[in-house]
């Protein structure tokens, strides 16, 4: 089966279109090996442009460990990407597990996507769970997010003090984990996700719950730059809304026999 590899900003996915095909998406063990960088194609996770009633297609998203997931804000932006070659159309408006979206290939060639899910922000006590960090914040913008400001985020022990936050009782499902400096006005962040069991190079809704947290710590902005490992991104606030931009590739496109992964 035909399958495009996508990354956006460092986060790196196989998309597969299945409009008119029919694919097992609980089979946890197949979709975790496609994504195993020795085994399969190797990606932070799967996704299928899948067919919508009401919008322009519906995103399925699953992590790299096969679980699924409500959603992926470059992932989005990724599907966003190829709904221009898919569909021929930019803008798309775009449904998943839990909410519906809206996203647009830009003029230089960055895809833009509304973030329109922010739930339970502050609900949960984090700042007990890790000492060291200057400010905390707590949101879930899709998926759930602890956040945490540091003199250095280069200096964070990511694979070391992540997990522990990461698996604590009081997330249901499990938590994001992302650490964020201020070095000369300009921001910088890393995360550690869920699903992926590790650091991964940028992170949409984490980027989005930075831009959240600098915000309720440092004052209101209109836009904020952020560099992840994987490049530079950018979270807009506009009359209530927030958009996540940033650069998204295709760097092959390929064919996949299921067979080879029973």
């Amino acid at each position: 089966m035909k399958f495009w590899k996508y990354q956006a900003n460092g986060n790196d996915f196989v998309i597969f279109d299945v409009r008119e095909k029919s694919l097992d998406y609980s089979n946890k063990y197949l979709w975790g090996r496609i994504c195993d960088r020795k085994y399969g194609v190797g990606a932070d996770g799967v996704m299928f442009f899948a067919p919508s009633e009401i919008h322009d297609f519906k995103m399925i998203y699953l992590n790299a460990d096969g679980g699924e997931v409500d959603m992926c804000g470059n992932g989005a932006r990724a599907m966003v990407h190829l709904a221009k070659e898919l569909i021929g159309k930019t803008p798309v408006s775009f449904e998943t597990r839990k909410g519906v979206y809206e996203g647009e290939v830009l003029s230089d060639g960055k895809v833009s996507v509304s973030m329109n899910e922010l739930y339970g922000v502050e609900e949960v006590p984090i700042s007990d769970l890790f000492s060291e960090g200057k400010n905390s914040y707590f949101a879930n913008t899709g998926v759930p997010h602890c956040v945490y400001e540091v003199d250095d985020v280069d200096q964070v022990e990511l694979e070391k003090v992540a997990p522990p936050i990461r698996y604590e009782s009081r997330f249901c499902e499990g938590t994001n984990v992302n650490f964020f400096d201020i070095k000369n006005g300009k921001v910088r962040m890393r995360t550690y996700e869920r699903g992926v069991e590790g650091e991964t190079l940028a992170c949409g809704t984490g980027t989005v719950a930075v831009a959240l947290a600098y915000s309720k710590h440092h004052g209101e902005v209109k836009e904020l730059e952020i560099q992840t490992p994987g490049g530079l991104m950018k979270v807009q606030f506009k009359d209530g809304k927030r958009f996540l931009s940033g650069e998204v590739s295709n760097p092959f496109i390929g064919e996949l026999n299921f067979s080879d992964f029973n």
